[in-house]
């Protein structure tokens, strides 16, 4: 895991599908919701402006509610499942997690630590944006996501 830091990020429109699922299927959903997400994008003309992500509402041993997709340049009307999101702006703690995504756990945790830690409150779902397409890279241990926590001021 890279460093913890604190960042300015902008509001970022986002096409996505919203899903709850057991945390065990969660590699199926993102295989069933990025590609309709992306073709959904091509039917309209639009194209991602980023790697995709999944921002977690709620997460159990036997749920994970969270939508996954892609950020887009504008807003779009959605269509079917997929809808207009947004990934909000302001503080964040960021940091980038290089290894399997079963490990993220850990990084999550360490975030929240460090958040207490540094007088920070939390402020809303976090996100994964998975930096690294593991088809394009078959090593787990080489994989990157960042992982963000959104902050209040």
């Amino acid at each position: 895991m890279e460093p913890i830091k604190t960042k300015k990020l902008k509001p970022q429109p986002t096409a996505v599908i919203r899903v709850t699922t057991e945390p065990a299927r969660m590699g199926e959903a993102f295989d069933e919701v990025f590609p309709e997400t992306l073709s959904y994008l091509e039917r309209v003309g639009a194209s991602p402006v980023g790697p995709p992500f999944a921002r977690f509402f709620d997460y159990s041993e036997d749920e994970a509610d969270f939508e996954a997709g892609f950020p887009v340049s504008e807003a779009v009307q959605g269509e079917g499942r997929v809808a207009a999101s947004e990934l909000p702006g302001g503080l964040a703690a960021v940091t980038t997690h290089v290894g399997p995504y079963e490990a993220l756990q850990d990084t999550h945790a360490a975030i929240g630590e460090w958040v207490l830690a540094n007088g920070h409150d939390p402020s809303g779902p976090a996100w994964e944006v998975y930096v690294t397409d593991p088809r394009q890279e078959p090593d787990p241990s080489k994989r990157r996501t960042e992982v963000v926590w959104p902050l209040r001021k």
